[in-house]
Parts: structure tokens; C-alpha cells; sequence
């Protein structure tokens, strides 16, 4: 398997389906056997993206390969995997509906008569953590026993999952479901 070529791939998809932006937003995805993790570059379009732009990081967090600086997000990315031995994939965003609930720092709790409350029952939403440090992360492993989606108060959202095209269908079907929720308090 290519890791970084199926990265690239899936970078573009979630920029085309606006669940990250340039400027905003990352994903990763870790080869457990080799100890390497792939992760997007920063402040690079996710639609332009090559596999030798794609950061290659070590066991140590020592960059190893790729063109691109890797993100600033990347100590997030390395909680998620040291705690979920399960998890080979994760997308952190600003996806606009989810993140407007990750602004009211408190957790989203999905109503039992929802069609997806089979999937999801609750979004933790962590403390308020500083982006690009050991504090955004904190409470992480918690949050995401019971769901593959947490918030990040006043920040934004982690998906996880065992692959990125399963990671994207849960975060895209988790931001349709913010946003019905949200629709549906207009009426």
C-alpha cells in the first residue's frame, strides 16, 4: 500500500466534499508495521496535494520524507494513535457545523429518535487546549472510547476510524447530522 498516494487521494476528497480548507485542517494515516505516519502538509491545498508532498514522520516525531512541512496538528494526530491501537486513520477540521458546536464548549448529544443515533450517541467536546500542543489533546483518549467524532472546545473536530474512506463517511455524516440538528432548531 502507498500510504501517502492514498492520502493525497483522500486529502483532495475532503476538500472537494468542504470538510478542510488550506488553511485549515489535517489527516493523517499511520502504517503500524513500518512505525511511520503520513500526514498532510501545512497550509497546502488538500486539492493540489501529491504523494511527495505528504509528510512522512518516524517513531521518534522526527520527519522522515515528504516535500511538505508536516502539521502543526501532527502531536494530535500521535495522541490519537498512541491511545486507539485500532485507529490507522484521522481527520481534524473545521467543518462549519460541527465546529459552531465545538464553539459552545460542551457536548453534543445526538437525540435518541435520530436515525443515526445507532452511530453516534455523543460528541465529547474536550477542554479548551492551545492548537498545535500536548493541551488540545488532553482527555482525548476518553473522549473517543465511546465515538469515532470528539470536539475540540472553541477549536474544532477529530474523526477517527481504521481507514480514511470509513473516517471520512462517519465525519461527513456527522456534520450532515450538526447540521440537520441545526436546521431543525430554525424551524
Amino acid at each position: 500500500m502507498d500510504y501517502a498516494q492514498q492520502l493525497a487521494f483522500f486529502a483532495n476528497i475532503l476538500e472537494q466534499k468542504r470538510l478542510v480548507t488550506a488553511l485549515e485542517g489535517n489527516a493523517s494515516m499511520i502504517d503500524r508495521n513500518a512505525g511511520l505516519t503520513y500526514i498532510t502538509p501545512s497550509g497546502r491545498m488538500k486539492l493540489l496535494l501529491q504523494k511527495e508532498d505528504i509528510s512522512v514522520m518516524g517513531e521518534n516525531g522526527t520527519q522522515v520524507g515528504g516535500r511538505g512541512k508536516r502539521s502543526s496538528e501532527y502531536l494530535l494526530h500521535e495522541a490519537v494513535y498512541r491511545t486507539r491501537p485500532d485507529v490507522n486513520a484521522v481527520v481534524h477540521c473545521h467543518c462549519p457545523y460541527l465546529t459552531a458546536y465545538a464553539l459552545r464548549y460542551q457536548d453534543f448529544i445526538v437525540p435518541e429518535n435520530c436515525s443515526l443515533h445507532a452511530v453516534f450517541r455523543r460528541f465529547v467536546c474536550l477542554p479548551y487546549g492551545k492548537n498545535g500542543t500536548h493541551e488540545i489533546h488532553r482527555g482525548i483518549e476518553t473522549a473517543l472510547s465511546d465515538s469515532p467524532v470528539c470536539l475540540l472546545s472553541g477549536h474544532g473536530v477529530v474523526c477517527v476510524s481504521n481507514s480514511m474512506e470509513s473516517c471520512i463517511g462517519l465525519l461527513e455524516a456527522a456534520e450532515g447530522l450538526a447540521k440537520t440538528l441545526w436546521l431543525a432548531g430554525q424551524i
